[in-house]
């Protein structure tokens, strides 16, 4: 085998260091929520079945819905909404700023930013219609693919979830921080369709967007990170 190629292998395993490993199993992940969102989309565009799965599963959610639940949902949904996001925003960059952990500042922003920006181009292109109005517990006047509240909820509250992980002790502390970040970023997403204002793919579309983004916010933070420890251990 090729000596070059051999060398790039084993530095693409290599467990010590965030370019090793660590880098290679994130670059993994996110060719598959790329692959994934593509078809998703394609899917929308082009597939008759996936379309209707979609209108069936929100009548399903409709005839299940009861005042009580749709009343806490839609109370959790506001959680994702862009005033809630930017004033969360605010605080949490602001922190960052005065804490002195810029890295982790860049990095929020570019996941939030590109989220975002992604959303907005995405919607404008497809321009897929949201559920009839009948089922709708409330209007949304936007496009309906993808959801936008689904997207912001993981890339924002993931990045958060990520920030929290990596500053408090002990395993037990950390998977509950997971826990609750993810049981969070799904009340959110399942919240869009048991109000009937998106359906089951615009969903997935939007974990899929805010998945990609939050990727690259944690894989900037942690290069910025590593780059810091070279540079400190070649000072020293």
């Amino acid at each position: 085998m090729n000596t070059a190629l051999t060398a790039f292998l084993k530095s693409r395993l290599e467990r010590g260091v965030f370019t090793g490993f660590p880098l290679t199993i994130f670059g993994a992940l996110f060719l598959i929520l790329l692959l994934t969102f593509l078809g998703i989309t394609e899917s929308i565009v082009n597939s008759l079945p996936i379309v209707k799965f979609d209108e069936s599963f929100a009548q399903s959610l409709y005839h299940l819905r009861s005042p009580a639940a749709a009343q806490f949902l839609y109370t959790v949904t506001h959680a994702a909404d862009q005033i809630t996001i930017i004033v969360f925003a605010i605080f949490s960059v602001t922190y960052l700023y005065f804490k002195k952990e810029l890295a982790y500042l860049y990095a929020i922003l570019i996941t939030c930013l590109g989220t975002e920006a992604c959303v907005y181009v995405i919607k404008i292109l497809i321009n897929r219609p949201r559920p009839i109005a009948d089922i709708a517990y409330y209007i949304e006047n936007s496009a309906s693919f993808p959801s936008g509240h689904a997207s912001i909820a993981i890339a924002f509250y993931g990045f958060i979830t990520y920030y929290i992980m990596t500053h408090v002790p002990g395993k037990g502390m950390k998977a509950t921080a997971l826990v609750l970040g993810v049981l969070l970023v799904v009340l959110i997403g399942f919240s869009r369709l048991y109000l009937g204002v998106h359906y089951l793919s615009d969903v997935l579309g939007g974990f899929l967007i805010g998945g990609l983004w939050l990727i690259i916010g944690i894989i900037v933070r942690e290069r910025h990170f590593y780059s810091a420890s070279i540079e400190k251990g070649q000072a020293i």
